[in-house]
C-alpha cells in the first residue's frame, strides 16, 4: 500500500485504477487513506480494535472534502480505541431498516461498477421491482419472489432472469453487508434461492446467427455501396479476423504493425483480459490500407469514438443482406468458417480469443502458440470468405486453380498409362505457380 501527503489536488490527480482497486495512506493522519477504483475515489480510515484491523468508509471523494474526511477519520479512530467497530455499528443499522432502494445504492457505492452497468442495473430494478424499493429487505419473501418471477416472464423469460439475477445479487450483496463482527447474519437467507429450489429459472437459448453461403454476396455488395466506406471495412474486419465490435472498435494504429503484417488486441480492450495478436491475412492488410489512407492523422482505425457503432448503416445492411445481422453474428460467421476449413481446434480458440477454462492442457498450449503460427490459418478463413462472397482475386482463382491441378494429378499418378498426362499438368502447375510468384 503506498504512503503519500495526501492533498486536494493530490487526490484530484490521482489516476484512477485500470484493473484492482489500489491504496494510497496518508503520511499526516495515521489511517486515513483513499482507495482508487477504475471509475470513483473513496476516503477510508483503517485502525484497530482488538486482533482486527477493520476499515471503515468515511465517503467518496468528490462528496466529501479533504478535510472532513480527516475529521471523519479521527472520528473513526476514537470510536475504535473505545471498542465501538463503526462497520458493525452500520451493519446493524442498515439491517434494521434497510430498504431495497438503500441495498441497490449500498451495491453500487461499494462496486467499481461500469456506468452502462450500473445504469442497466437500476434500469431492470426500476422496471419490475418499483414497488419494493422502499419496502424492508427483511420483507421480501420467498414466495414474493416466486410471484413476480412468474408474472414478469409472461412478458419475457429472459426479461426476467435479467431482473431477478441483478436482485439476487443486489441481496447477496445486502446480507454481506450487514453481517456482525462476529460473522453473524442480521438478514435472512436470499430469498431468490427459491428459484434455484424449484428449478424456475429459464434456460438461455444460445444464438447461432451467422451469415449464410446465400448471403455472403448480398452482404460484400452492400459494403461495396455503403455510404460510409469506414463502416464497410469495419464490418469486414469483423467478418474476416473474428474481433468483437468494441475490440475491432478500439483498435488503434498503434497496434498495428504494418512491417510484421499483425494487429494486437491490447488486454486492457480485450474481453478475457488477453492480449491477443494476430497476423493479417491479405484482405485484412488492404482494409488496415485503406484506413491508413484515407486518414493519415487518424489514432484509431474507426474513428476515436468510444464504440463504433452507425445505427443507420448497419439497418441499411440488415436490410440488404434481409435478415437481423448484428455484431456479434460476424464473429459467429468467422469462427464458423474456421471450423469448416479444418482448423485445429487449440488454434481456433487462440483465433477467438477465447478462454481455455479448466483445461489445463488447451491453456498451456494456446498461450505458446505464436501468431505466425495462426498466419495459414487465417488466410484460409479469408480466401473461403471471397469464394463464398464471389468476390474476383485473381490470384485465389490461380491457388484454387494449381489445387485442383495438383490433386488430378494426384489422382492420376498411380494408373501408367496417364504418364503423359502428368507431365502436362505439371507444367501447367509449374507455369501457374511462376506467374503467381511473379505478381
Amino acid at each position: 500500500m503506498a504512503q503519500l501527503l495526501l492533498k486536494a489536488d493530490v487526490v484530484r490527480d490521482l489516476p484512477l485504477a485500470t484493473k484492482k482497486q489500489e491504496y494510497y495512506l496518508d503520511t499526516q493522519t495515521k489511517g486515513l487513506g483513499v482507495r482508487v477504483g477504475t471509475r470513483k475515489k473513496v476516503y477510508f480510515y483503517e485502525g484497530r480494535i482488538g486482533a482486527k484491523k477493520p476499515r471503515v468508509t468515511l465517503g467518496d471523494a468528490d462528496q466529501i472534502t479533504l478535510n472532513e474526511a480527516r475529521k471523519l477519520a479521527k472520528k473513526a479512530a476514537f470510536d475504535l480505541l473505545n471498542g465501538i467497530n463503526p462497520n458493525a455499528e452500520k451493519a446493524k443499522e442498515r439491517a434494521a431498516t434497510l430498504t431495497l432502494g438503500a441495498a441497490l445504492d449500498l451495491y453500487e457505492q461499494d462496486h467499481d461498477l461500469k456506468d452502462k452497468t450500473a445504469a442497466e442495473n437500476r434500469r431492470l430494478i426500476n422496471a419490475d421491482f418499483s414497488d419494493w424499493l422502499d419496502k424492508d429487505v427483511k420483507g421480501i419473501t420467498p414466495s414474493m419472489i416466486v410471484r413476480r418471477f412468474d408474472q414478469i416472464t409472461e412478458r419475457s423469460p429472459s426479461i426476467a432472469n435479467n431482473a431477478f439475477y441483478v436482485l439476487r445479487a443486489v441481496l447477496n450483496y445486502a446480507r454481506i453487508a450487514t453481517k456482525t463482527d462476529a460473522g453473524e447474519y442480521t438478514l435472512p437467507p436470499n430469498p431468490c434461492q427459491r428459484l434455484t429450489d424449484l428449478n424456475r429459472w429459464h434456460k438461455p437459448n444460445a444464438r447461432t446467427g451467422r451469415l449464410t453461403e446465400e448471403q455472403f454476396p448480398k452482404f460484400f455488395q452492400a459494403l461495396a455501396d455503403a455510404k460510409d466506406p469506414k463502416y464497410a471495412d469495419y464490418m469486414e474486419l469483423l467478418v474476416r479476423a473474428g474481433l468483437r465490435r468494441t475490440e475491432a472498435a478500439s483498435l488503434a494504429f498503434a497496434d498495428v504493425n504494418m512491417t510484421a503484417k499483425t494487429f494486437t488486441i491490447t488486454a486492457e480492450k480485450s474481453k478475457s483480459g488477453n492480449p491477443l495478436t494476430l497476423p493479417m491475412s491479405a484482405q485484412i492488410e488492404a482494409i488496415f490500407q485503406r484506413r491508413r489512407e484515407a486518414d493519415p492523422e487518424a489514432v484509431h482505425v474507426f474513428g476515436d469514438a468510444k464504440r463504433y457503432d452507425p445505427r443507420k448503416s448497419l439497418s441499411a445492411l440488415r436490410r440488404a443482406v434481409g435478415s437481423d445481422l448484428s455484431y456479434h453474428d460476424c464473429r459467429r460467421t468467422f469462427l464458423s468458417i474456421a471450423e469448416q476449413q479444418e482448423v485445429p481446434y487449440g488454434i481456433l480458440k487462440k483465433m477467438g480469443n477465447h478462454s481455455a477454462g479448466n483445461d489445463v492442457t488447451l491453456k498451456h498450449y494456446a498461450n505458446t502458440v505464436e501468431h505466425e503460427t495462426l498466419r495459414p490459418y487465417m488466410q484460409r478463413v479469408s480466401d473461403q470468405i471471397d469464394r463464398l462472397g464471389g468476390i474476383d482475386n485473381s490470384e485465389l482463382k490461380i491457388r484454387d486453380q494449381i489445387e485442383r491441378l495438383n490433386q488430378t494429378c494426384e489422382a492420376l499418378a498411380e494408373f501408367d498409362q496417364y504418364a503423359g498426362e502428368i507431365e502436362t499438368l505439371r507444367g501447367v502447375v509449374d507455369r501457374l505457380a511462376e506467374g503467381l510468384h511473379d505478381t
